[in-house]
């Protein structure tokens, strides 16, 4: 097992980052932690706020919103659904997942900056990765699609660059949207979902970011839906940030995901910058990391991938 990188605010991308870059295989896979950097609200942000719409509305008072804060936000999010539903009142999500932040000089403007393709669990559309496509001495951005069906998830999709797929759905197609606890119980069950991550853990090279100790639950089942595990290859890898205080629980933490998952996990301190040493990471990364489209043959399996699924 190998030992934890030095816990620091600043590090290169791991030469395995670098190289996938060039082979066309890496893939960000993207968590809360970098929507909430330009002000949208975690997980249980985004449950605190749909309660409040229903206290708002008449449905709940304060004392029972105190009681079910007490709970798990997948758990509040499904009460506020049924509740919701038993008086006819629809729940709109998408109100509170807007955001006046551009992206100027932000995280988001870095990972689209990489150009890769991308996978989220987020409902935003902030990703919109900047590929630039070359033919004869010309260049032209490669065209930004956006896969939130579950039914259409295939992980050679990612060869494209361009693509995000949006893991939990997303903003544009609320019926995609996994907000309850049986909406993810359900998901996960999900064949194709399963075949999907279990294709990009074995194809891809995938770097997680914006899943901080607070959303280790979401990045523990998708690793494990995924059959995600320990390998010789160095082809997982996270980014989180800990405290020099903490730095027993980084070395933890470290060999629980190596050992578990076959993740690597790489440190940032966050004593001065706090979450926003994550914003500072990618962007010295940009200019190191250099994105090329994957050889024609990845093209052919996913076209095999395709009609074979018809």
């Amino acid at each position: 097992m190998s030992k934890a990188p030095e816990l620091s605010n600043t590090f290169l991308p791991p030469h395995e980052i670098i190289e996938a870059g060039k082979n066309g295989d890496l893939v960000l896979f993207v968590g809360a932690g970098a929507s909430m950097l330009i002000g949208l609200p975690s997980w249980n942000g985004l449950a605190a706020k749909v309660l409040e719409d229903l206290r708002l509305a008449g449905l709940l008072d304060y004392s029972e919103i105190e009681q079910l804060l007490l709970l798990g936000a997948k758990k509040q999010l499904s009460i506020a659904v049924l509740i919701a539903d038993e008086n006819s009142y629809e729940i709109n999500i998408e109100q509170h997942l807007s955001t006046s932040s551009s992206e100027e000089g932000g995280i988001y403007k870095a990972l689209n900056d990489i150009g890769c393709s991308c996978v989220t669990t987020n409902y935003d559309e902030l990703l919109s990765p900047r590929y630039m496509e070359t033919n004869d001495g010309s260049a032209t951005p490669a065209l930004i699609k956006r896969v939130s069906n579950r039914g259409d998830f295939y992980a050679n999709l990612l060869n494209e660059p361009g693509t995000v797929v949006h893991l939990h759905g997303s903003i544009s197609s609320p019926g995609t949207m996994i907000v309850t606890t049986m909406d993810y119980l359900e998901h996960y069950d999900n064949e194709n979902v399963q075949e999907f991550l279990g294709e990009l853990f074995a194809k891809k090279v995938v770097l997680f970011l914006g899943y901080g100790l607070d959303e280790a639950e979401v990045l523990e089942h998708i690793l494990r839906r995924g059959r995600a595990h320990r390998a010789d290859e160095r082809k997982r890898f996270v980014l989180q940030g800990y405290y020099r205080s903490q730095i027993p629980l980084y070395e933890n933490m470290h060999r629980y995901y190596e050992h578990s998952f076959g993740v690597h996990l790489l440190g940032f301190e966050r004593d001065k910058e706090n979450y926003h040493g994550l914003e500072s990471i990618i962007k010295s990364w940009v200019g190191q990391i250099e994105i090329r489209k994957p050889p024609l043959v990845a093209d052919v399996e996913y076209m095999d991938e395709v009609l074979g699924s018809e």
